[in-house]
């Protein structure tokens, strides 16, 4: 297990957001309108890492993913532990 700063890091992979993948609409605002109207629209949704990091009774919980970006850019910058 990690620790930042003396806090242990627990990781898990339940802390997502929802998202919208727009990329494969030609034209957003259209379809945004055509939504409104009931269309179906060739939107993608899913479940992105949460972005941030939630600190609970001195634990800290984090997306593994988000762990891996911290941990990579505290390698770039230092140390991290």
């Amino acid at each position: 297990m990690n620790s930042f700063m003396g806090m242990p890091i627990v990781t898990n992979r339940l802390l997502t957001v929802p998202a919208e993948d727009w990329s494969r609409v030609r034209s957003p605002g259209r379809a945004r309108r055509r939504m409104r109207r009931g269309f179906r629209q060739n939107i993608r949704y899913y479940d992105a890492p949460t972005p941030k990091a939630m600190v609970i009774g001195g634990v800290m919980y984090v997306h593994p993913d988000m762990l891996d970006a911290i941990m990579k850019q505290d390698d770039a910058v230092g140390s991290f532990v």
